[in-house]
């Protein structure tokens, strides 16, 4: 039996998987109607949200470009701050909404320098600030969220949020200085692919209709439509009926054990992981614990004789799939999700099928 590990999907709580199993509804109907006002009450609870919750159906991608796509108008002013591949495609996202795009890139583990940020921000009058709140490529949690935030408010600007990795666990319960987040459904909140959704703070409500109508997104990136559509009961297009099923499901699971426990069991997992995989063999990326995600655990593979993609292969075949590095870093970095149904002593199986892989790799190396 294969155990998922990854930093998405991931192993879907059992509250998912029961209310997967409902019947099709309408998605025109009085139950459906009911079943959006449910999940879109309970993101809004999760976050502490005084806005709209607009559900989507596609993954976290379609979130932030929505987000994007529906709040920043050409020639906006953009600053996006990026730690990985996932920043770079806010940026990219950026460039394609003909928005002025300006980048600070820090490697992971680096905190930023919000006085670079100000400077930039007021000397090329930026209003959007785009960050990855958990890198999913390097692992990297922006820890200056907060900070990055009220500067923002002091500057007239706003932050928008990519989400995706760190929603249920991670701190993310204010909204001041915050424009938007952009999440889904099959990460920390431990549910099916298929369902994202961007949380709207109350005044970039009218701002999504001013964009609708002056710089028209693609009619699937329009959130204005979605926000007219969810107010009268229902989505502009056919959703994923069953998956909204099974993230209520998810939803009803977190709020009953608190946020704040779900954050905390996200952390103890991705602790247990920082402290076995420490050694000569394999090592955290980020040095800072201040940095560290709690969803995405990721690790360089010190072995001169063993790759990462190799040791990602050899474990799967034990049946545990984790993820390798992306792009460049596909050989030398593994990616481990510490979401979703998952245990401690699942964890502790992984560490110690880890070790003793690089234990016998390391072994050959000395006896050369």
């Amino acid at each position: 039996m294969q155990r998922i590990f990854t930093p998405g999907p991931v192993e879907p709580y059992r509250e998912a998987l029961e209310a997967l199993q409902r019947p099709m509804i309408s998605h025109r109907s009085a139950e459906f109607k009911k079943l959006l006002a449910s999940v879109s009450e309970k993101l809004s609870k999760l976050v502490r949200l005084d806005g709209v919750s607009v559900l989507l159906s596609g993954s976290g991608t379609l979130a932030t470009e929505a987000m994007i796509y529906s709040i920043v108008a050409p020639g906006d002013g953009v600053l996006v701050i990026s730690y990985g591949v996932f920043g770079d495609r806010l940026v990219e996202s950026a460039s394609r909404r003909g928005a002025r795009v300006f980048v600070i890139r820090r490697s992971p583990g680096e905190p930023i320098d919000l006085g670079l940020v100000e400077d930039l921000v007021s000397r090329e009058k930026i209003g959007w600030i785009a960050v990855t709140h958990v890198e999913t490529s390097k692992g990297h949690r922006f820890q200056e969220l907060r900070a990055l935030a009220g500067l923002a408010e002091s500057l007239g600007a706003r932050v928008l949020v990519d989400a995706v990795s760190s929603l249920g666990g991670e701190e993310l319960v204010y909204w001041r200085g915050l424009g938007a987040i952009a999440s889904c459904s099959h990460k920390a909140l431990g549910s099916f692919p298929g369902v994202s959704f961007v949380m709207l703070s109350e005044d970039m409500v009218g701002r999504v209709a001013k964009i609708s109508k002056e710089h028209p997104p693609p009619r699937y990136l329009d959130l204005s439509m979605y926000v007219e559509s969810i107010a009268k009961g229902s989505t502009p297009f056919t959703p994923a009926i069953s998956l909204i099923y099974a993230l209520d499901g998810a939803l009803d699971r977190i709020l009953r054990i608190g946020i704040e426990k779900s954050i905390e069991i996200h952390r103890e997992r991705a602790s247990i992981l920082y402290r076995r995989l420490d050694n000569e063999a394999i090592s955290p990326l980020i040095g800072s614990q201040d940095h560290r995600s709690n969803t995405v655990a990721v690790f360089r593979v010190n072995s001169k004789d063993l790759s990462a993609s190799m040791l990602v292969d050899m474990l799967e075949k034990k049946g545990y799939i984790i993820a390798p590095g992306l792009g460049e870093d596909r050989e030398r970095l593994i990616r481990i999700g510490t979401m979703g149904g998952i245990s401690i002593e699942d964890l502790k199986e992984l560490s110690e099928e880890i070790l003793e892989i690089l234990g016998t790799y390391m072994q050959r190396g000395s006896s050369r």
